[in-house]
Formats: structure tokens, C-alpha cells, sequence
């Protein structure tokens, strides 16, 4: 199954690379997920937590950047986790693209998903869980490159030589907890129901 997912932030090309070096960081920005251990090379170990109504699952895995282009501004991405009671498994191959656009940048992210098991179930509609869960990981990301200033965050070099700071808020409280998959289901469910209803009105609407 081939994603694809785009936010715009309102900051440069460049302070938003510099966040993204940050691993730690980026991964706090996505629900549910928890990185368990740096392991070295641009190799991580991690866990993803996701609530299916009464159903929970916790793929545990590995991920590795497979390709880190400054210049470019390209990250690409291999991970693979499975659940920790065998119900299921995900590989998925990411691709991060940073571009200037007319409010700052813009962020592109395609991803290649392979999914086994319990969460392979939701079929189609995993794709529009997916746009949920991106657009949660969005918000999040802009807030923490456009919000207020707590925490500095290393700085890196541009490719002009120049530096470009960028600046860590705090973690909110509530960030790293599992997805709750049943609330987005219903709110994507309930969305075509009033699309639905909506185009039905029109139809036997009098003339």
C-alpha cells in the first residue's frame, strides 16, 4: 500500500531540516510511538502502540535511515516492527522530502506499507486512518518548529555555511501514548455518512 501525505510549515527549508535531525525529537511528534534505543549508524529500536477498540496491539521493531541527503534535503527511511503477541507484522519504506513553498516549506512524505495480521484488516480503511494519524503527526511537528522557545536543539550547518538554530519545546504530557485507531475510524465514518446524507438531499431536493 502506497501513502502519500503533504503540511506546509511556516519556516525555512533549512530550520526545518535541522529538526528533523533530530530523531528523538521527530519521534515524539508521532501518536503512539516510542523510541526504545539509539543503536548506532542511523539504527533505532522502538515500539508503536495502537488501540483498535478493545484490541491493542504493540509493534515493536527496528527502523534505519537509509539515506540522509542534506543537500536535497531527503531522508528515506526502512522499518519493519511486529506485535509483541504475534498478531501482525508492518515494513515500511519512507521517504521525507523538505521544499521551500510560498508559506515557508513544504513536506512531503510517501510511504510504502506492507501489513500482516490484525491491522491489516481494516483494509481500505486504513488509508483514511493513515491521513488521521499524519495529520496528528503534522500538527504536532509545526507546533514544535513554530511554537514558543524552551528547549534549544542542536544546531546544524546549511549548506551555504551559514547556521540554522532551531528551538525544542517541551513534550506534552499526553504525547507518546497509544493510538486510539476507533476514534479516528468513527470520525472518517461519520464524515462520509454526512457526505453521504449531504448528496442524497440534493437529489430528491424539489424543483
Amino acid at each position: 500500500m502506497k501513502l502519500a501525505h503533504r503540511t506546509e510549515v511556516n519556516a525555512s527549508p533549512d530550520v526545518v531540516w535541522t529538526f528533523l535531525q533530530d530523531t528523538p525529537a521527530v519521534v515524539e511528534c508521532m501518536p503512539g510511538a516510542e523510541l526504545v534505543d539509539d543503536l548506532g549508524g542511523d539504527r533505532y529500536e522502538g515500539v508503536l502502540h495502537v488501540a483498535f477498540g478493545p484490541l491493542k496491539m504493540n509493534y515493536v521493531g527496528r527502523a534505519a535511515v537509509v539515506e540522509r541527503d542534506a543537500g536535497e534535503h531527503r531522508i528515506v527511511i526502512d522499518a519493519s516492527g511486529r506485535d509483541r503477541r504475534g498478531s501482525g507484522s508492518v515494513q515500511a519504506h519512507v521517504r521525507v522530502q523538505v521544499a521551500p513553498a510560498e508559506s515557508g516549506s513544504r513536506i512531503d512524505v510517501v510511504s510504502d506499507l506492507d501489513l500482516t495480521g490484525r491491522i491489516a484488516s481494516l483494509g481500505r480503511g486504513i488509508r483514511d486512518v493513515s491521513n488521521q494519524m499524519f495529520g496528528q503527526f503534522a500538527d504536532e511537528l509545526v507546533s514544535r518548529i513554530e511554537g514558543p522557545t524552551r528547549e534549544p536543539l542542536r544546531a546544524a550547518p546549511s549548506p551555504n555555511g551559514a547556521t540554522a538554530t532551531m528551538i525544542r519545546p517541551q513534550r506534552p504530557a499526553d504525547a507518546g501514548s497509544e493510538i486510539k485507531v476507533l476514534p479516528l475510524v468513527w470520525a472518517v465514518t461519520r464524515q462520509r455518512i454526512a457526505d453521504f446524507l449531504e448528496r442524497l438531499s440534493v437529489r430528491v431536493r424539489p424543483n
